[in-house]
């Protein structure tokens, strides 16, 4: 926009003169509001025909009625195809062509599909450091852990706390630190920002508002401010109704005035600037303000009653009018004088005091520069000023390095900023498509003037016919239409005196129709192709890449090289709200810091207390990505059928849905685990096996020696019988021999032999006794009568 010019009354303060200001005192003065108001309400008036902002919005309109398919198609194109405005072509359609509304229904279909969410990352001191004292216990617990462990189970107490993460390495350790390592404020902080934009549909309705806007405009805003009560409010803002200063920048970070018109019921400035409601007008001033309504001048014109001092109800409630808020960052002086008292040495500061002439010994003049946001709201029509001087509730930064500074409630992105213009999306594709509806027109007036196929008649020789009867025997035939009827003509080929004669009738072709309806056809494909160019995609890309035997990895590298040509739109959506989640963290840290009951439920004062925020607009993983994550899992579940025992597929496609890079890291530690699980179990089978083996062969060498010890037994009681016999061979051997020679036996002797020969001829007694009743027995046996059968 370019710099704003004094306003016209003599010896006014213009805009210009309130940036060069630093007297917050002189500033705040009311009737100064009103004058800068109507300085910036000169220039953003549509009558300024020269102005900025009035050439911003006649392109605006215009791409707007392409984008809706509301363009004058016939006092745009009538004269082009030769049209005397007359209704001499009642069958050409007239409709605006939908091809625009077409490729941003498709563009914003396709964008609407992303998932989004806002990250809230501590970065005040004391988050650091509870997140390097976090990192710390969890490096401690993953070097000391069998010592731990050893502590726990000699003492019994728990030496781990149950919410303490628990690296399997050093990898995984590092991972958690980047992706998992967050205090609990950061995640109360979190869910309250995104639940303050999904409730007033920002990831629904008015995201699908934003991205009409980014690609229809090229210019999208949001109003972030904070009711009496602590309710955080984002609002949408019509491009076609802001206003802002000039910036080089495409999300107009250098800019000092930026406001917007919006309309008002009278009901509703009667709620907020209201006697009744603490404000200043009164319900008869408020009347005046609602006679320069619009809706004022339909209607026999009201005239003042008392009584409506104690209404409930009155007839201009629903009058609406047009307001203008707009808001100036300002550069201003802060000076103070800080005394020190000499008795308790306490410290006394006089605020907005002038520089004195002197100080004493226990005096110090501060003064410092320092920005701070000016909102005014006024009436246009009724030149009302109905609210000046600084902001309520001024955003100011919770980054350290922006400390000091304050932003505009209004967020706005315009992509492609080139000195204050850009171009949008149906001024891109205006032309071709232009083209494109002037071919279809030609095409239309074409078949509306085409002349049918016909045919050349001689008359000469159709006279030399012969004219039959019909079938009646009294007419005679036409020759013509029996010809239109059946086709069939009959003649003679030969006059009378044998002459030739020519055809009575031929066919005439209509190829000049057909060439220039090739002709159109081929400028509509033309512009067509004109239109893939300007517009860098294809709108039909989809339906093209899923012919058959195309693969899903042609599908996905067509969508991302449209991506490329055409994102920049969706761009200008992920910056406004990032810039949008920044503003509401401030306000939400500022509601709950001083006391509302809001947002109580999500978190308290102690949560924000000393902390700082920052926000991160982070896009979700897209469907690629997760089935690429998900074809993963099924390859490494494919390849390690054990891997199930230690991974939750379900739980994996959850956390895809939210963080690939978590989703990744959930699988490699299930495979880690699955790993250090196998490689466990195999060395438990080694360690049981060599036992087993250890046991084997433990017990076959008590096995061998006890054999060799029941061998021993048998061979000591073998050589003892062989001895013992060998004794008594001996002793009979001396007795037979003494009584072959007749030796007298002496009287000992006799004693062992009495007592040696039973015991040897008892035993072959008895066996032979045993023999005998055996044979006896199976003798009897065989000689007992045998039964006979009976007959059946």
């Amino acid at each position: 926009m370019p710099d704003l010019q004094p306003y016209t009354n003599p010896g006014s303060k213009t805009y210009k003169d309130f940036i060069l200001d630093t007297s917050i005192k002189s500033k705040l003065d009311p009737e100064y509001g009103l004058r800068i108001a109507k300085d910036i309400e000169q220039k953003y008036s549509a009558g300024v025909a020269n102005g900025y902002m009035f050439l911003r919005n006649q392109r605006f309109k215009e791409n707007l009625l392409w984008a809706s398919g509301k363009i004058n198609v016939y006092s745009r194109f009538g004269d082009l195809v030769g049209l005397n405005a007359k209704i001499n072509y009642a069958n050409i359609n007239w409709k605006a062509p939908m091809l625009v509304n077409r490729i941003i229904s498709g563009l914003v279909g396709r964008w609407m599909n992303r998932r989004e969410k806002i990250q809230v990352t501590a970065v005040d001191p004391l988050s650091v450091a509870a997140k390097n004292e976090q990192y710390e216990q969890a490096e401690f617990i993953l070097y000391n852990r069998k010592q731990l462990e050893a502590l726990e189970q000699e003492s019994g107490v728990p030496m781990v706390a149950p919410d303490q993460f628990v690296a399997e390495d050093k990898d995984d350790l590092e991972a958690w630190s980047v992706l998992g390592n967050r205090l609990p404020e950061e995640i109360k902080y979190e869910l309250g920002t995104n639940n303050i934009l999904e409730s007033q549909g920002y990831f629904d309705v008015l995201k699908e508002k934003l991205l009409w806007d980014s690609a229809t405009y090229g210019l999208v805003g949001t109003y972030v401010w904070m009711d009496e009560y602590g309710v955080i409010h984002v609002e949408w803002v019509d491009p076609l109704s802001v206003f802002y200063s000039y910036s080089k920048f495409e999300d107009f970070r250098d800019t000092s005035m930026r406001g917007f018109v919006k309309s008002l019921t009278i009901s509703e400035i009667r709620r907020k600037y209201g006697k009744q409601f603490g404000g200043k007008l009164t319900e008869e001033q408020i009347f005046k303000i609602a006679q320069v309504s619009k809706d004022f001048q339909r209607f026999d014109k009201l005239a003042w009653n008392y009584e409506w001092n104690l209404s409930y109800i009155r007839p201009y409630d629903e009058y609406n009018v047009e307001v203008i808020y707009f808001w100036i960052k300002s550069v201003d002086e802060e000076t103070a004088l800080a005394t020190v008292t000499k008795q308790h040495k306490s410290t006394i500061v006089q605020r907005g005091v002038p520089a004195p002439e002197s100080l004493g010994d226990n005096q110090e003049f501060i003064n410092r520069d320092h920005w701070n946001l000016y909102k005014g709201v006024y009436i246009r029509e009724a030149m009302e000023i109905l609210e000046w001087g600084l902001d309520n509730n001024m955003i100011r930064s919770q980054d350290p390095q922006e400390t000091g500074d304050v932003e505009f409630p209004i967020s706005l992105y315009m992509y492609q900023n080139t000195d204050m213009r850009n171009i949008a999306l149906p001024e891109k594709v205006e032309e071709p498509v232009e083209g494109m509806c002037l071919a279809k027109l030609k095409m239309q007036q074409l078949i509306a003037t085409m002349v049918p196929a016909g045919a050349a008649i001689n008359w000469d020789a159709l006279q030399e016919v012969g004219l039959g009867l019909a079938s009646d025997g009294e007419t005679a035939i036409e020759p013509q239409k029996l010809y239109e009827q059946t086709g069939k003509l009959y003649y003679r080929g030969r006059d009378a005196e044998g002459n030739p004669l020519p055809l009575p009738i031929t066919e005439l072709q209509n190829a000049g129709f057909i060439a220039q309806m090739n002709g159109l056809i081929a400028n509509y494909q033309f512009n067509y192709s004109v239109l893939k160019d300007d517009l860098g995609e294809d709108p039909n890309l989809i339906t093209q890449a899923m012919q058959p035997r195309v693969t899903s990895d042609n599908v996905q590298a067509s969508q991302q090289a449209a991506a490329f040509a055409t994102d920049y739109m969706y761009n200008g959506y992920s910056n406004i709200m990032t810039q949008t989640a920044k503003k509401v963290a401030c306000l939400l840290n500022n509601s709950v810091r001083f006391g509302a009951s809001a947002y109580r439920h999500l978190m308290n004062e102690e949560d924000v207390k000393d902390r700082n925020f920052s926000t991160l607009f982070r896009f979700l993983p897209d469907q690629f990505e997760i089935q690429e994550m998900v074809l993963q899992m099924n390859q490494a579940l494919a390849a390690n059928p054990a891997l199930i025992q230690y991974l939750d597929p379900f739980k994996l496609k959850r956390i895809a849905k939210e963080d690939v890079k978590l989703a990744e890291l959930y699988l490699r530690n299930a495979m880690k685990k699955m790993i250090r699980s196998e490689e466990v179990k195999a060395q438990q089978a080694a360690e049981q096996n060599a036992q087993v083996q250890a046991m084997a062969a433990q017990q076959k060498a008590e096995g061998d020696m006890q054999l060799l010890q029941v061998q021993n037994q048998m061979k000591a009681l073998e050589i003892s019988e062989q001895s013992k016999a060998k004794k008594e061979e001996l002793v009979l051997g001396g007795y037979f021999d003494l009584l072959k020679a007749g030796v007298q036996m002496p009287a000992e002797m006799k004693a062992i032999i009495n007592q040696l020969v039973p015991n040897i001829t008892m035993p072959l007694v008895q066996g032979n006794q045993q023999m005998i009743q055996g044979i006896m027995s199976e003798s009897q046996e065989e000689e007992a009568p045998q039964p006979q059968m009976q007959p059946q």
